[in-house]
């Protein structure tokens, strides 16, 4: 395999001819899945490896987050001891993008995307976190290496320790082993403010061609798809996951995992993570994926700080509605779950949560996969034609799968 060649993909969907359940929760055989009859490279994973055929049909309990305001979800009361993650609602780095915004875009946050290699193996991208040196990239490009080489906008090369990584949800971290003056850490737009059709600029080193500048749109919001846990441990181990994604056309490429997705005023809203490939084509075609600001923010904060990032359960099982209604059908809870503590019965239609909402079985895991455990959540759902609402705290799934 030349060295360039990239294969690895997540394959076509099985034929979900049963529900697979998982720690209660389950995808039902009516079910539609994103990735049925179609193939997924984990982006860019630059490993020279051989060919990876995923089945991607099974998706855990969900993904995406949403908590909207200050980010003030990052933390318990206290602020971050040692990130300084910028979050800024207001002040942008591009004030006026004008007639030519790509460019602007590509001036302000170029300064903040490095290139992440692991010497003879493979490479990807990384944006830059804080003046600490701590830079965010997936998962998968990390891989299970300790230590990385780091490229920075003006060419120097330093080594970076991996401090933590997160395979269920494709991120991790690494930290800069020398102080680095005049770092220029990138601003992230809240997820709340993506728009379907709104410019999508994407940075990076496609094929180590570093600093690459590439556009288009997001294409769709709320795209779920398998992690790179599911490859890692298989789509009936706990590290699988289904991750909610912004789907978007600007043209990204192996290398360009772990850089930037940003928006016309130069705030990260996305990093780049998952490309599609029909098997044959190993470019880009159009179609892309890349985790959700939101979700980026908090797994990077809690690996920075050393604090637990586990998976949160409901602890039900569910399917889609196929009668035109939007929403998840409760067919089975687990007994004594947060579900039911939180006194949803088996027919309950969960239609929104934390007034977002739900128009899926997909959707409601991709709103609760990449939520932590012990977090207090409102959903809005159905019962005999009312509508209700319940507050849920949400369980730890591997505390319930380490149980006899």
């Amino acid at each position: 395999m030349e060295e360039n060649e990239i294969e690895e993909h997540m394959s076509e969907g099985s034929s979900l001819e049963q529900e697979e359940t998982e720690s209660g929760i389950s995808i039902d055989s009516d079910s539609e899945s994103l990735e049925e009859s179609q193939n997924y490279s984990p982006s860019f994973w630059t490993r020279r490896k051989n060919v990876l055929k995923l089945l991607a049909a099974f998706f855990l309990l969900a993904a995406g987050l949403v908590l909207g305001g200050l980010f003030v979800y990052l933390s318990d009361d206290e602020p971050p001891a040692t990130s300084q993650i910028t979050f800024q609602l207001g002040e942008t780095p591009v004030q006026n993008p004008g007639e030519e915004p790509v460019v602007e875009v590509a001036k302000a946050v170029s300064p903040s995307v490095v290139l992440v290699e692991i010497p003879t193996l493979g490479q990807g991208s990384g944006i830059i976190l804080d003046a600490e040196g701590h830079i965010a990239t997936n998962g998968h490009v990390v891989d299970d290496a300790e230590s990385v080489l780091i490229t920075l906008p003006n060419g120097r090369k330093i080594e970076a320790d991996v401090i933590g990584s997160d395979i269920r949800r494709d991120v991790a971290v690494v930290k800069l082993l020398e102080t680095v003056e005049d770092l220029t850490p990138a601003t992230f737009a809240p997820s709340d403010d993506i728009q379907v059709g709104q410019l999508a600029v994407a940075v990076g080193s496609p094929f180590d061609l570093s600093q690459t500048v590439t556009s288009g749109i997001v294409s769709a919001l709320g795209r779920v798809v398998s992690s790179y846990g599911c490859e890692v441990g298989g789509f009936n181990s706990a590290e699988c996951a289904g991750i909610s994604t912004i789907q978007t056309d600007a043209p990204i490429n192996p290398g360009n995992s772990g850089g930037p997705l940003a928006d016309r005023y130069g705030r990260v809203i996305g990093m780049n993570t998952l490309i599609y490939t029909d098997g044959i084509v190993e470019g880009n075609v159009g179609v892309g994926f890349a985790l959700p600001s939101d979700t980026v923010v908090l797994v990077t904060q809690r690996l920075i700080e050393g604090e637990p990032v586990g998976t949160a359960w409901l602890g039900i099982r569910g399917e889609s509605p196929d009668d035109g209604r939007g929403g998840a059908i409760i067919v089975d809870l687990t007994q004594g779950s947060p579900a039911d503590r939180a006194g949803l019965e088996v027919g309950d239609l969960i239609v929104a949560s934390e007034g977002r909402p739900i128009l899926t079985m997909e959707s409601l895991r991709a709103d609760i996969q990449l939520r932590l455990p012990g977090m207090t959540i409102t959903l809005d759902y159905e019962r005999n034609n009312e509508l209700f609402s319940t507050e849920v705290t949400l369980g730890d799934l591997d505390k319930f799968l380490a149980e006899p």
